[in-house]
Parts: C-alpha cells; sequence; structure tokens
C-alpha cells in the first residue's frame, strides 16, 4: 500500500476529483481509498494502461477513458508502478486465454517499451498502449535480421519485436520450440484419435488442423473419404452427432480441435547424489592406539618428533642453524631456554596434546542432489477430447448465408452462437477471434448489468457480430432456424 495524491480526470483531461488517499493493489484488483471519499475499485480486466506518463506520476487508463493520476507517491512508487504492471499483465493473459506458464522478455514494438510473454499457445505483447495476441495456430515465419525479430501472422500485419538485447537469440528459441511443441502436441493428440491413420496422411492432417483452425470437411475427406465422420464420431458427444448432420444439409462444416489446458508436468523423482569413493575417516581410525591424535595429523607428528619423513632435518624441525638457533631440544625450541614450551606447541600444532571439543573435526561432504528421474515435458496422454473435463474443445463451424453457426461438440453446456460473417475472409475473421478468445461465449449484443463488461483485449468482433444464442432443447433447431432467418 502506498500513500498518493490522486486525481481522477474525464477523458478530455478534467479534473472532476482529487486528494489523498491510498493505493493498492490486491486480488486483481486496483484500490483506491481517499481520506475522504468513496472507495474506487477497477478490475484489471477493466484497466486500459499503465504507465509513468511524466517523472514520479502514474498514469492508469481505465476501458471506459476516465484516468487516474497518482503522485507524491515517494520511495514506493517503483514498487507500486512494478505490482500494477505485472498484474495488469498477468489480468491481459486471463483475458487472452493463454495456455501454460510464460517464458516473459522485454524489447520493443511500434516505439513503445512492452512486456513480451511466450505461453504454451501464444505469444502475447503487453504495452502500456499495445495488448496483442497472436496464436501459434495462425503463424506463418519467425525471421530474426539483425536482432529484429518478425512474425508473419495470417490474417493481419506482422509483428515485429526490436531491442530485446542479448537475450534476442534466447527469445528466438523460446519461441520456435513453444510453436513446435504446440504442433508436435496436435500430432500427438490426433494420432491417439487416429491410430489406424497412415503417418504421412497424419502429418498433412495435423498442418491443417493447427490449435484451434477451423477446417472445411470437404478438405478433410481429401485426405481420406471417411476423415471428417470418423473424427465426429470419436470426439463429439451422442447428443450432438444429430445436430452436426442436420447443420450439414444446410450449410458448410468446418472441424477443429482448440487446446484449452497445459498438460506440462514438472520434473518428478529427485534422486540423491552418492559419492563412491571411500568417505575419509580422520579421526576414526584406531584412536587409543598411541599418545598422538589418530589420522594424518597424529601421523605427521610422530614422524617429526621421531625425525622422519616430514622433519625438515634431525630432530623434528629442530638442526642446521647453530646452537642457538632452530635446533634446541625439539621442535619449535628456540634455543635451551624454550625447549619444553617449543614441544608443547609442537604438538598442539600438529593435533597432539589435549583433545578438547574446539579441536578441528574432518567435515563431511555435503550430500547434494543431482538428476531427475522424470523430466519435465508434455503428459501427451491427458491430451483427451472425451470425459467431463477435456484438455481439448472439439467444435464446429457451419457457414449459411451471412451467418457462422459456432457449435462445440464434446461439452453439454455451452449454447450454440450465431455470428455475422462480414467481407470475403468473414470466416477466418470469427475462427481467430474465436481462438483469441479462448472459445468463451460472446456477451450479449448491447450488454447488460449482470453480464460482466468487456475486458480489455477481448476480441471485440465477438460481440460487434454477434446475432444471438441457442440454448440446448427440444426447441433447438427450430431457435436456430429462426435466427439464421433473421
Amino acid at each position: 500500500m502506498a500513500t498518493a495524491h490522486y486525481r481522477l480526470l474525464t477523458p478530455s483531461g478534467e479534473a472532476t476529483e482529487e486528494g489523498t488517499g491510498d493505493a493498492k493493489v490486491a486480488d486483481g484488483t486496483f484500490v483506491v481509498t481517499p481520506d475522504a471519499g468513496e472507495v474506487l475499485r477497477v478490475p484489471f480486466g477493466q484497466i486500459a494502461s499503465v504507465a509513468e506518463a511524466e517523472p514520479f506520476t502514474l498514469r492508469v487508463a481505465l476501458a471506459q477513458g476516465t484516468v487516474v493520476e497518482l503522485s507524491r507517491l515517494g520511495v514506493m512508487r517503483t514498487q507500486l508502478l512494478a505490482e500494477m504492471r505485472d498484474a495488469h499483465a498477468n489480468a491481459a493473459a486471463k483475458t487472452a486465454a493463454t495456455v501454460g506458464e510464460a517464458d516473459i522478455f522485454s524489447g520493443f514494438a511500434s516505439g513503445e517499451q512492452v512486456e513480451i510473454r511466450v505461453y504454451d499457445d501464444a505469444l502475447l505483447v503487453i504495452g502500456s498502449g499495445i495488448l496483442l495476441r497472436v496464436s501459434f495456430a495462425f503463424v506463418k515465419a519467425v525471421r530474426d535480421d539483425n536482432y529484429v525479430i518478425t512474425i508473419e501472422v495470417t490474417g493481419s500485419d506482422p509483428v515485429v519485436l526490436t531491442r530485446l538485447g542479448n537475450r534476442t537469440g534466447e527469445f528466438t528459441q523460446a519461441l520456435s520450440r513453444r510453436i513446435g511443441d504446440a504442433r508436435g502436441r496436435t500430432s500427438a493428440f490426433l494420432g491417439a484419435l487416429l491410430p489406424g491413420l497412415d503417418p504421412m496422411a497424419l502429418r498433412q492432417l495435423s498442418g491443417l488442423l493447427r490449435d484451434g483452425v477451423a477446417v472445411p470437411v470437404d478438405t478433410l475427406n481429401g485426405i481420406h473419404p471417411d476423415l471428417a465422420a470418423t473424427l465426429i464420431e470419436v470426439a463429439a458427444l451422442p447428443e450432438r452427432r444429430a445436430g452436426v448432420a442436420e447443420l450439414a444439409r444446410h450449410a458448410e462444416i468446418a472441424l477443429g480441435f482448440r487446446q484449452v489446458t497445459s498438460v506440462h508436468k514438472e520434473a518428478v523423482g529427485v534422486t540423491p547424489w552418492r559419492d563412491h569413493a571411500a568417505t575419509p575417516l580422520i579421526g576414526g581410525h584406531d584412536g587409543h592406539a598411541g599418545s598422538f591424535v589418530p589420522g594424518f595429523a597424529g601421523m605427521l607428528a610422530a614422524g617429526v618428533m621421531a625425525g622422519g619423513p616430514g622433519s625438515f632435518g634431525l630432530g623434528g624441525f629442530g638442526g642446521g642453524y647453530g646452537a642457538r638457533g632452530y635446533s634446541g631440544a625439539g621442535p619449535f625450541g628456540f634455543g635451551e631456554d624454550y625447549g619444553s614450551v617449543g614441544d608443547y606447541w609442537a604438538y598442539r600444532a600438529l593435533g597432539a596434546g589435549m583433545r578438547t571439543p574446539a579441536q578441528h573435526q574432518m567435515t563431511q561432504r555435503p550430500d547434494v542432489s543431482r538428476g531427475r528421474l522424470i523430466p519435465a515435458g508434455d503428459d501427451l496422454s491427458a491430451l483427451t477430447a472425451t470425459g467431463d473435463d477435456p484438455t481439448v474443445l472439439a467444435f464446429i463451424l457451419a457457414r449459411t448465408g451471412g451467418m457462422v453457426v459456432f457449435e462445440v461438440l464434446n461439452l453439454a453446456e455451452p449454447p450454440t452462437l450465431v455470428f455475422r460473417s462480414e467481407g470475403q475472409d468473414g470466416f477466418g475473421v470469427i475462427n481467430r477471434a474465436l481462438v483469441d478468445s479462448g472459445f468463451k461465449p460472446a456477451a450479449p449484443a448491447g450488454g447488460a448489468l449482470t453480464t460482466p463488461a468487456r475486458q480489455v483485449g477481448e476480441p471485440a468482433v465477438l460481440t460487434d457480430l454477434f446475432v444471438g444464442q441457442v440454448r440446448r432443447d427440444d426447441n433447438w433447431s427450430g431457435q436456430l432456424a429462426t435466427l439464421l432467418a433473421g
């Protein structure tokens, strides 16, 4: 929490309220509590941008155009700005329905500093005035030209990212790896659905049915005559198959699959590292065999006292420098007057003498952990279109006249949605918007007080082209026919 001077500005820049209050980020909500006044609570899904408009002043722009300006934050300014940017990015990822955990980078797009997140299924570019989702299913190429990353996308302008610095290569590798992994999961999922399909046909099918892309039934049947019917048979609920057959009599059907849940598994089964060499046991070899301490120190002390190896001359360290040099009565003798004292300190220096708790003990090797029994990776067996909570949604898009019908095949609850199809690529526009929205039902046209407001970054086409929805009941066919005729 930070104490700040706040101002509320209209879209035209006129100040309507100002004062002192507390600002904080809590549970995905930006909260301003004035010293005198009502609390302002803004979900981060309704925040269009968070930026430092001028030195030491934060500017929070809301979706409806209102601006909250915060100043005089003191030392808490940097922390509050970081928390708000993180919360804004997390809300954008939730709105974009991304799958998995992100690799996070920083760079520039359209001349603005942005945060770049690479998920399992999409690239997310988040800035103060930018919120862009690039689904891997629609990526045609990724080019790295002298630290400039260009991503070509079906149906939109290329995305150009610059100034990633020394992380440019890391970003390119991460993006290419995630795209490759996504296409590998598609191939594994389709291979599990159709184990009898020829490998080359499976490769062709996987290239068409990329994550979320709807492919016309006639195109699928060009690979194998029974391909579309088999996919619908194995993926659709029994009660949905009759509806698909009815739509097929009046409309052009396209079939697709979209992964909605991550199947990545962290590494498990850590095994402890063991040193197979003999563990040194200095101090443990028959410690009561003599007057010297056991082990290497005692051996060295005994050798010195005996004038043996390591003695540096006769009588330990003595000898060699005349009668009153270093040749006294024993090691460290320093002459006749220090003979006994020199012996004592020589014993102690070499580890002999009194055994006290303070005596140095051998430090055992640390028991570090290395290796993973099961490395991190995707659990491909978890990719399934069946069950109460499938990780892959099976769906169809049916185009008839100027309308497009969206129907989920392997879940009982979602209603049938109908959209207008405008322009030559109207079908593709709706397909891409559905992928970018995570296949969430569109809000009713015009909105309602009980319906959540459209989140910042949510594809507007799903609301702008929304016609209506039909619940699955006994009158489903009649209601859908009426909606398509209107």
